[in-house]
């Protein structure tokens, strides 16, 4: 099933041709490091473009009432394993997670290199 939802996953790229990973592979890293898709998205799309000062990621979610679409921003210019984990975080968000206060966890709130996600580790 989780293949299904990947599957029609609809990703737009905002951003340069030569990142240095593409928002399908680190989308496709969330999915699998988590194991589940989220239950309240009607579509997911994932777009790369400017943020805020600081800020690497935002993700919005419907109501957990009704279904509706889920949207991920992630900032440009991050390597892929930063840009990676801040997809499997906000990945988290639209799985209902909140943060953590473990550096270790992908739900910390800044990203730190102390991060433990083997799917964002290029081989």
């Amino acid at each position: 099933m989780l293949a299904t939802v990947l599957a029609s996953v609809a990703v737009a790229i905002a951003g340069p041709a030569a990142a240095p990973a593409t928002l399908p592979g680190d989308f496709e890293a969330a999915a699998a490091y988590w194991g589940a898709a989220p239950a309240h998205c009607s579509t997911e799309s994932v777009s790369a473009g400017r943020l805020p000062h600081r800020v690497l990621g935002e993700a919005t979610i419907p109501d957990p009432a009704v279904s509706g679409p889920c949207v991920m921003k992630i900032s440009r210019g991050m390597t892929h394993r930063m840009r990676c984990l801040v997809v499997v975080h906000e990945y988290g968000h639209w799985l209902g997670r909140h943060h953590s206060s473990d550096r270790k966890d992908p739900m910390f709130p800044v990203v730190s290199p102390r991060m433990v996600v083997p799917q964002c580790e290029r081989p």
